[in-house]
């Protein structure tokens, strides 16, 4: 091949003359290995240029071949001399071939997820181009990880579209990503809108059947992976902790303490001890007085430094609870002393006040013959009812329009004859369902 330095062709103009002179041969069998250097003749070139443009003229023609995974005799015997004539060596046809054959896949690929939908033939298809180029698994995954990020993006945008995504969605999106090597560091990359609305949706499906299942956690960790939610991963499973002992309280299975200062009667069990700031109003004044709320089974009882008193579950008549601010309970009794409100001392968790609301008006209902342990009407709500809802109220507390902490409320109690269809249903943020659940 000439050397000199003097006006060098380019690649694509050496791709021109060669072309040129493969198409208007006669019969490529019968020209001499010295075919391509008499055809560019005297003009000069670099080794590298010509490599260039002999590896892109080969590359065209195998495609051209080989695209519908199959070589007949004449095509094979038509490279064999284009290889010979172009004077490639093995080891770069080898390459070549191997690099078509990932275009190909690639091509075959883009076209059948297309549609956002992979068919078993289309599959299959695939599978006959991987087997017929020989390519590896890993070339593969990387050739089409672009494609294959979309087609899993479209998978899980459809898998969203009714607002949940089930257990058998999600596996069936991991052998997807599986199969075509997506990493989490690609999964990451999808930006899922309304995330925060889809966990709160699934915590409400959760909470709705009344019981947490053993795999609930689980599913909750999934699913916030899925749906790159991870920072809002800890207030779930705090939720989900909560509801945990919620059920457990509305099955009468309450906590049970070591009594210490607070003397237990006969029979009767101290449940929990919470540090709080009792105050009543005395006329014009306001008295406060520190000590400790006791809440046994059978009875409030305050024990403060200077002075105690206790109340019977039977004689409240009314009682409140206050989440913002200062978090307290405020209590109305029909005799004796105890009326007044209840301030938590220092910095309160929510849940811890909103557990305490659940097991005090359980033992208000017991004290009055309205709970029995273990016997409690059917909540459950099925899927399609609570996504009926949940979309209807536009994912939305119905009273003051709070879109966090959710649950499906029954307008008419369970226990007062209400059914578990859409029209007795709502969204009611936690605060408000509370509220509501106050008047006994």
């Amino acid at each position: 091949m000439s050397e000199n330095q003097n006006s060098k062709l380019s690649a694509s103009q050496i791709q021109n003359i060669i072309y040129v002179a493969l198409n208007e041969s006669k019969d490529l069998t019968s020209e001499s290995e010295d075919f391509i250097d008499n055809t560019i003749g005297d003009h000069a070139y670099s080794p590298d240029t010509y490599l260039k443009a002999a590896s892109a003229i080969y590359r065209e023609i195998y495609y051209r071949c080989a695209k519908d995974l199959e070589l007949t005799s004449r095509e094979s015997s038509l490279l064999s001399h284009v290889i010979r004539l172009l004077k490639l060596s093995d080891d770069l046809v080898i390459q070549l071939d191997y690099e078509i054959g990932l275009m190909i896949y690639k091509k075959i690929f883009r076209e059948a997820v297309s549609d956002g939908d992979l068919s078993e033939a289309e599959q299959e298809l695939l599978e006959s181009t991987s087997d017929f180029f020989k390519l590896r698994k890993r070339d593969i995954n990387k050739a089409i990880s672009k494609q294959a990020l979309s087609y899993y993006s479209f998978l899980l945008a459809n898998s969203l579209n009714d607002g949940i995504l089930s257990q058998d969605e999600m596996e069936k999106l991991a052998v997807v990503a599986h199969r075509f090597g997506l990493t989490q560091k690609d999964l990451k990359k999808l930006s899922v809108p309304n995330k925060k609305e889809i966990l709160a949706s699934a915590l409400g499906s959760i909470k709705a059947r009344g019981e947490i299942f053993e795999g609930d956690e689980e599913y909750i960790r999934s699913l916030a992976s899925f749906l790159n939610a991870q920072d809002l991963l800890k207030p779930c499973l705090m939720d989900l902790e909560l509801y945990t002992h919620i059920f457990e309280i509305r099955k009468g299975n309450l906590p049970i303490l070591e009594s210490h200062d607070f003397i237990l009667q006969p029979g009767e069990k101290l449940h929990y001890s919470v540090r709080i700031t009792y105050q009543k109003k005395m006329g014009s004044k306001l008295k406060k007085k520190n000590g400790t709320l006791y809440i046994g089974s059978r009875r409030l009882r305050f024990v403060g430094l200077h002075q105690s008193h206790e109340v019977k579950y039977k004689n409240i008549f009314d009682i409140k609870f206050h989440v913002q601010r200062s978090p307290r309970l405020s209590l109305s009794v029909s005799s004796g002393a105890g009326g007044g409100d209840y301030l938590l001392q220092g910095k309160v968790d929510p849940g811890m006040l909103f557990e305490l609301q659940e097991a005090i008006m359980f033992l208000i209902r017991k004290s009055r013959g309205l709970e029995k342990k273990g016997i409690r009407g059917s909540r459950y709500i099925p899927d399609d009812i609570r996504s009926e809802v949940w979309y209807r109220d536009g994912g939305r507390c119905v009273i003051c329009n709070a879109s966090e902490y959710l649950e499906f409320d029954h307008i008419i109690p369970i226990s007062k004859g209400g059914s578990s269809s859409a029209d007795n249903l709502q969204l009611l943020c936690r605060k408000c369902n509370s509220e509501k659940s106050d008047s006994i």
